[in-house]
């Protein structure tokens, strides 16, 4: 297959051949052109999937707001998405497309329609961007993640990698500027376009309730009462007599035990009902999960960053 006189996969009549057809072949996915539409195509994956991760987050326990928040995500998803959709595209895309020009030369493969190479070269730079981005991350933090996590970013690059470079060898193939404005502004308009409509049919679906918003169990008094235990050796049983005995509760370093007394506060609006112990391990404790295994809980610092101490009933559902 032929992109702008250059076969993918073979020669064209010398021109992908030698030191001249090599810096030919680099400059055409080293380019602006190829530049602008990767972003482009990378903002409007991150538009339609950040509108997708928002309204999924509504139904899910930790979602806060309301999912009209869905359709005020898109201008901040863009205004904000230009450095790293520029990194992305440096760093994913663009290896992603030269990889596939340098492929089939270098096995001496035959030739083959372009974006099959294209397709087969997004996992080998997902996996290269893969390291780069867990090295840096692994020492701005001085942690390693668990190893799943590196095979879920991997698979988010491959997937964020295979739309975009596909569009930018479109672009890539000489287009002109004015077709390759062109081709930007319908790349990230469509997206746009898309995520609107996304959000637009998921805050009806909740609206209607087709899609169920997450909302926190409303136990009575009674169905609190039980052992609740943190799965690292602490307890809290809650007596039906309001009496509560608290057992090498909290954090490592900072545990306490004794008893006292816990009673069941009225939940506000829009608010989960909580549990409030006084005594010896004195506490305001939410209730969250669902109806069938709810849990206690409180904050660990800030709640944004859902860091929680959480306590599970012993035996599971009641």
């Amino acid at each position: 297959m032929s992109e702008g006189g250059e076969t993918i996969g073979g020669s064209a009549a010398g021109a992908s051949t030698g030191p001249a057809g090599a810096a030919e072949a680099l400059g055409k996915v080293w380019s602006g052109r190829t530049v602008l539409v990767s972003m482009a195509a990378l903002l409007a994956e991150a538009a339609i999937s950040g509108v997708g991760v928002v309204l999924f987050g509504f139904t899910q326990e930790g979602s806060v707001g309301s999912p009209f928040l869905a359709l005020f995500v898109l201008p901040f998803v863009f205004a904000l998405g230009a450095l790293p959709g520029f990194v992305l595209t440096a760093t994913l895309v663009l290896p992603t497309l030269w990889l596939a020009r340098w492929a089939p030369r270098w096995g001496g493969w035959p030739e083959r329609p372009a974006w099959r190479w294209t397709l087969a070269a997004a996992p080998f730079a997902a996996a290269g961007a893969t390291l780069v981005y867990g090295a840096f991350f692994a020492l701005l933090n001085r942690s390693v993640e668990p190893p799943l996590a590196y095979v879920l970013c991997w698979l988010a690059l491959t997937a964020a990698a295979v739309p975009a470079a596909l569009l930018a060898a479109v672009a890539a193939r000489g287009t002109g500027t004015r077709r390759t404005v062109r081709l930007t502004v319908t790349v990230a308009g469509t997206g746009l376009l898309t995520a609107v409509v996304v959000g637009v049919l998921g805050v009806c679906a909740f609206a209607a309730g087709l899609l169920p918003a997450y909302e926190p169990p409303k136990p009575d008094r009674a169905a609190l009462v039980g052992v609740w235990e943190d799965g690292s050796g602490g307890t809290l049983r809650l007596r039906s007599d309001g009496v509560a005995t608290a057992y090498r509760m909290g954090e490592r370093g900072d545990r306490c035990g004794g008893t006292g007394t816990w009673e069941l506060e009225p939940a506000l609006a829009g608010e989960a009902q909580q549990v409030e112990v006084h005594g010896d391990c004195p506490g305001h404790w939410d209730i969250g999960g669902t109806e069938d295994r709810p849990t206690l809980f409180y904050f660990l610092g800030d709640p944004d960053e859902w860091h929680r101490y959480v306590l599970t009933r012993r035996g599971g559902v009641r």
